[in-house]
């Protein structure tokens, strides 16, 4: 559950007023009380001079908190932490001059990750004196905010959403995104079963925009390797239990040890929470999979995915992270993972508010005019070096460029008995695209608890 303090932050307002950039809440004004090296360091290349008077720009949030069953999605309150951090940064640091950024409570929506509606609920916001919509990080939903947006020709800027057919500026030429597409996340799944000899493969997938994009991926790098897909399951995503259970006990009966998974987290849980119930957590076996499960979850899904692994951005190491790290953890009051979805996600948050300012910034600096149509055509040059790395677009799409990718392996728990153990055990070389695994570091499924030191191959 959210905690009673970050309730009372998702719903604290971080700029009250049309007032001047010093005017912060009292909640940021601790966080930004941290040392004021913080802020210089992250920002103060970007300072210019002070305006004549200042303008608000408002920003409207789809962001996703809880899923559509009331479940807590914390990676989705880690994302709008990380974008309110980024606000309060940018408008205490005055990069805007007097100008602020502003995203009001009443202009954030909470659309659960479902497609159903988050058009009409983007539709709400867009309607509003909004400058760009944020958030929209689950692919699905975010085709449907995507075709809102051209419709009231408002900018959107996502930072997760990675379905393949968002890639074309074309399709959606009001959308931009500050990760990569598909292709360079599940494709690399298959990648790593090729790595490990694997021959033939279960496969599961939903058939909502991002898991028929994930498909397409599947197949083609599974065709790439002559990997054979015995048996495919496709369904809607919020399958019940009992179905997925079937499909698990079918995979069960065929003999297959290997399987992939691109379906969102809710369904994910639930077919490892199957692999349990079958007992196919063992030696001989390995699981693939796009998302990375939450601690909050229960021992069974833990254990059930042990060994699994999934893909992830991989942030490069510098002092603007580390500070990141350091500030969120004290806006939070508690330790944070780096080596975690919630975390990574933050900081793609922050970057994705930082884009928008950026932009807002390059305007002002050619005497433009502050409007939708100005910021989407900038947003399409954007190129600063951001927490997550250096962030601009590859040219002729709506997708990021040259963002590193890592694999993280299920270990369990940590020893505090309460947090997934992900450890990273492979890159992908940005330059070469090659795989790199550390296979030393590899838990497998039936493991106990400790990486079988010098076990380079999968076990039998």
């Amino acid at each position: 559950m959210i905690s009673k303090e970050n309730q009372r932050l998702m719903k604290q307002p971080f700029l009250t007023r049309p007032a001047p950039a010093a005017v912060v809440s009292a909640v940021s004004q601790s966080v930004i009380a941290l040392p004021a090296l913080i802020i210089s360091l992250l920002l103060v290349p970007l300072l210019v001079p002070l305006a004549a008077s200042a303008q608000v720009y408002d920003l409207g949030g789809m962001y996703t908190y809880h899923y559509r069953d009331g479940r807590y999605a914390n990676w989705g309150d880690f994302a709008l932490q990380g974008a309110r951090l980024a606000i309060d940064d940018i408008n205490h640091s005055k990069m805007l001059g007097n100008d602020v950024l502003r995203m009001r409570p009443e202009n954030i929506i909470d659309y659960h990750c479902w497609p159903d509606n988050a058009g009409l609920m983007a539709e709400t916001l867009m309607q509003k004196n909004i400058i760009v919509l944020t958030g929209a990080a689950c692919s699905g939903p975010a085709v449907e905010i995507a075709q809102v947006a051209e419709k009231y020709r408002v900018p959107v800027i996502s930072y997760g959403a990675n379905a393949s057919t968002l890639s074309s500026p074309e399709r959606f030429p009001w959308f931009v995104r500050v990760v990569n597409p598909s292709e360079t996340y599940e494709g690399y799944l298959i990648d790593l079963a090729a790595h490990f000899g694997v021959k033939e493969i279960a496969y599961f997938f939903t058939t909502d925009a991002w898991g028929l994009g994930a498909s397409k991926v599947i197949h083609d790098h599974a065709s790439r390797h002559k990997i054979k897909i015995s048996k495919e399951y496709s369904f809607a995503r919020d399958t019940d239990q009992e179905k997925l259970q079937s499909y698990m006990g079918d995979v069960k009966d065929a003999g297959i040890k290997h399987i992939v998974i691109t379906t969102p987290t809710p369904d994910t849980v639930r077919l490892f929470q199957s692999l349990y119930d079958h007992g196919l957590n063992k030696p001989g076996f390995t699981f693939y999979a796009a998302e990375m499960i939450l601690s909050d979850e229960s021992p069974e899904v833990v254990y059930g995915s042990l060994g699994y692994f999934a893909p992830a951005a991989m942030l490069p190491p510098s002092e603007k992270l580390t500070l990141f790290k350091k500030v969120l953890e004290a806006r939070l009051n508690k330790s944070i993972n780096t080596d975690s979805s919630t975390f990574i996600t933050s900081a793609l948050s922050y970057d994705h508010i930082m884009a928008v300012a950026h932009v807002i910034k390059s305007i002002k600096n050619d005497s433009q005019v502050v409007n939708r149509e100005n910021v989407m055509k900038y947003l399409r040059r954007m190129n600063f070096a951001g927490i997550s790395g250096q962030v601009s677009l590859a040219p002729g799409s709506n997708d990021r460029a040259d963002m590193a990718i890592q694999i993280f392996n299920n270990q369990g728990y940590k020893p505090d008995g309460e947090t997934v153990n992900f450890v990273s055990v492979g890159f992908v070389d940005t330059k070469t695209g090659v795989l790199h695994i550390n296979e030393d570091a590899i838990i497998w499924p039936g493991s106990i608890g400790s990486a079988a030191s010098g076990q380079s191959q999968v076990p039998e």
